[in-house]
């Protein structure tokens, strides 16, 4: 039993089952599928998500009634939209293939096959697809974490190395925030993050007044500039979204109570690349920033 999880879905049901009503009440155990967990069982997620204030209780003679709350609402509304985003999906993957792994002691040898029936490759209500799984061991190979047993030129199994056993040995597995604590926190390239006229500039060879390597402040104010012109890019629909997601990524990192140097100056690179490659005009606009 995944608490955690079966609670994540049961809100996400309510959710629907009302629309997103915080005025509606919903007799979850007359829920399609949830009856069958049989009363004890729901009963205890409910109260896992009323202590979570995602839900408030109304006890009936004929079973519990829920009421969303505004934050319950909000929750599920972030599920739904992880569930599609393909950043999320590869966190997903990397993080759930690391773990499983981790789980296989003492070996920490993981059948492909076997991960792709385990909790650890389902995102909500959702399975990862084979080409996320396998991208995700791309990767994990590429930065020393697993070594990979292939068939065919497909892999079937993935070990995990000494570096990816120190990744998985702890509480909560996070592949990237592990890999940014293991680069080295000296700076080789400094990048001055600026805005004019709406135009993002990031420049090479300029250093940055403080000491954390970045103005964060910058940084924040790039992200907002890039949320309001990405709707009017003139790029297709996945390059689109695929920025979108470059810049909501940089947001979440220089947001954290503890940034990490390394993951926004990669972040910042790589955002950079693909403004410069997938839009002729947004690349003049940041070569000629260079000028100012």
């Amino acid at each position: 039993m995944d608490t955690e999880h079966e609670s994540a879905l049961l809100l996400v049901a309510m959710y629907q089952r009302v629309e997103g009503s915080t005025q509606e009440y919903i007799e979850v155990d007359e829920l399609p599928a949830w009856r069958e967990l049989g009363d004890g069982r729901l009963l205890t997620l409910i109260q896992h998500l009323q202590h979570a204030n995602m839900v408030e209780t109304l006890k009936v003679a004929s079973g519990m009634t829920c009421q969303l709350t505004p934050r319950g609402v909000g929750r599920a509304e972030q599920l739904l939209r992880d569930r599609d985003r393909p950043v999320i999906r590869y966190d997903r993957a990397l993080n759930g293939l690391i773990a499983a792994a981790t789980d296989k002691f003492p070996k920490h040898r993981l059948e492909v096959q076997e991960f792709l029936f385990s909790s650890n490759a389902r995102i909500l209500d959702t399975v990862l697809t084979i080409d996320e799984i396998f991208s995700a061991i791309e990767f994990l190979e590429d930065e020393k974490l697993v070594t990979v047993e292939g068939d065919r030129g497909h892999p079937v199994a993935i070990m995990l190395t000494p570096q990816g056993r120190m990744c998985g040995w702890t509480d909560k597995v996070d592949v990237r925030g592990f890999l940014a604590g293991q680069k080295s926190s000296g700076i080789q390239q400094n990048w001055q993050v600026t805005v004019h006229g709406g135009a993002p500039q990031m420049g090479q060879g300029n250093v940055q007044n403080n000491t954390f390597g970045y103005d964060l402040a910058q940084v924040m104010q790039l992200v907002r500039e890039l949320n309001g012109l990405v709707p009017s890019m003139n790029v297709p629909e996945p390059v689109r979204e695929q920025i979108a997601e470059d810049v909501e990524a940089l947001e979440r990192e220089a947001g954290r109570e503890e940034p990490q140097v390394n993951r926004i100056r990669r972040l910042l690179e790589g955002l950079q690349e693909n403004l410069a490659t997938n839009g002729l005009q947004m690349a003049a606009a940041i070569a000629n920033s260079h000028l100012l």
